[in-house]
């Protein structure tokens, strides 16, 4: 086919800028990031979670601390990294600069330095989260002061172009009930730190992260449907004054977005800092719905930026909630906190979606180390009279929230719930024998007692030990309100 010659005119230009413009505002894969958290009892090694991102093509990696074997793993892999920095420390930032020159230096310095080998981190997040409803005041006095510091201590390093810091903002950080949703504001409890926050971020040109949370809003609010949640094609729109909403990701972000530009901030970059839907532990939390859920997402924002818009119409980045499922994530808002995961705990995907891999499926961690090929279960040849007891402290020291209305084991039958309780404490105490005794009731096995349905699992072979309260024999009895209902399900159905 013969070549033909294209003629520039003013208005071809005009076109194609808008086109380019078009395609560089995309979510793509290098807009798109996950969350990986640590809080596991037998974490997969941080070389292999890096194995995992990279045979992935995921790009941009949210970190809740400054772990430095984590950082020295993501050293030389190209992924945009976000340090965090836990709200523990924020009273001690907040007193000295010195403290945040130290650990600017500790947990920075020595990881970015110019190199092959470097870790590129973009962001720190000073805090996470702090002002969660359920966390009071006690972290708003230091805050502002804490990044202050750490700001300054960036500028000495210099490293303060590179590097940007920012807070990330739970979802109940808003007014969320407003009507007309133009008139969303700050809670007034938080609004005036809220503003001398979004004031720094502004002046340092830092954007504004923000956990979005629309499963929480679905169980919470009676009033929201599951295809509304979903992105799925509905009649039932929310309607807001003049505007309509279609799905409840838009009605949660244009929350934030109003909430920020009430306040005098209408140009604000928003990054999506923490978005997902759980797999377990919960009624509608499947993978199946987390599959489509994401999916929405993507394609959702992928239609939005494809259209002209201003800073706000659309977050320029989003962190999936998350990378991993954690076994000892606090559960305080609900047994699903611990199964966030697009991949298990070791490594294996639960669905397909694109963070970066494009048309391929998503690729599995390998040569993952295991402990033995080991069960505990209870022994039906004993009396189990007291079986149920046991159960109950095994539950409140290892992970048992797949037994939770809903849950993935939910439907496991007397005494099979008690084997999973007894096989959960056992694999968190590196199958430690002394671990699978309960009363002479435990009973060790070769043979896989799993369902379809139901996942008995076994705990990683890692060099990460556990802490002492975790080898001990000693049953841990600090349980929660979430873990509390399940052990009432436990018992009621034994």
């Amino acid at each position: 086919m013969p070549s033909q010659n294209f003629k520039s005119t003013p208005i071809s230009r005009f076109i194609s800028l808008l086109l380019v413009a078009s395609l560089l505002s995309l979510p793509n894969a290098e807009g798109i990031g996950v969350n990986w958290g640590t809080a596991a009892s037998h974490p997969l090694p941080p070389h292999k979670v890096v194995e995992l991102l990279k045979s992935n093509g995921i790009a941009k990696v949210k970190l809740s601390d400054a772990d430095p074997l984590i950082l020295q793993s993501l050293s030389g892999s190209n992924i945009r990294v976000t340090v965090g920095i836990p709200n523990s420390m924020l009273r001690g930032l907040n007193s000295s600069l010195k403290a945040a020159e130290s650990w600017v230096h500790d947990n920075l310095t020595r990881f970015v330095s110019d190199g092959a080998s470097r870790v590129l981190v973009d962001y720190v997040a000073v805090g996470e989260e702090p002002f969660l409803q359920t966390y009071g005041d006690q972290f708003h006095p230091f805050l502002v002061g804490a990044a202050t510091n750490i700001q300054a201590a960036l500028f000495k390093a210099k490293l303060s172009e590179r590097v940007k810091v920012v807070t990330p903002c739970s979802f109940d950080a808003f007014q969320s009930d407003s009507n007309p949703l133009s008139k969303s504001q700050f809670r007034p409890d938080v609004n005036k730190t809220m503003l001398e926050l979004v004031t720094f971020l502004n002046k340092h040109q830092s954007p504004f992260f923000v956990t979005v949370s629309p499963f929480q809003s679905y169980i919470k609010n009676k009033n929201l449907s599951l295809d509304f949640a979903l992105f799925r094609q509905t009649p039932h729109a929310k309607n807001s004054t003049r505007k309509t909403y279609k799905n409840l990701f838009d009605l949660s972000y244009n929350t934030v977005v109003s909430s920020l530009s009430n306040s005098g901030f209408p140009q604000m970059e928003i990054v999506i800092g923490q978005i997902g839907w759980p797999t377990d532990g919960s009624p509608n939390a499947t993978s199946s719905l987390a599959e489509e859920f994401t999916k929405g997402l993507i394609n959702h924002l992928h239609s939005k930026s494809a259209k002209p818009s201003n800073n706000q119409d659309s977050p320029t980045e989003i962190y999936i909630l998350s990378l991993l499922d954690e076994d000892e994530r606090n559960i305080s808002t609900g047994n699903f906190e611990r199964h966030w995961g697009v991949f298990t705990f070791d490594g294996q995907a639960k669905y397909q979606i694109d963070l970066g891999q494009g048309s391929k499926n998503l690729a599995n961690a390998k040569d993952v180390q295991y402990l033995s090929s080991k069960w505990c279960v209870v022994n039906n040849n004993k009396d189990l009279s007291n079986a149920s007891a046991l159960a109950l402290e095994a539950c409140g020291a290892a992970d048992c929230t797949a037994l939770s209305l809903g849950g993935s084991c939910f439907n496991l039958s007397w005494p099979g719930n008690i084997s999973y309780a007894f096989n959960s404490y056992y694999q968190q105490r590196d199958q430690n024998a002394g671990s699978c005794d309960f009363g002479g009731l435990g009973l060790i096995t070769s043979v896989d007692p799993s369902d379809d349905a139901c996942r008995f699992s076994i705990g990683l072979r890692t060099s990460s030990a556990l802490s002492a309260l975790h080898r001990s024999s000693v049953f841990c009895w600090i349980i929660s309100p979430a873990i509390t209902m399940v052990l009432l399900l436990l018992t009621e159905r034994l």
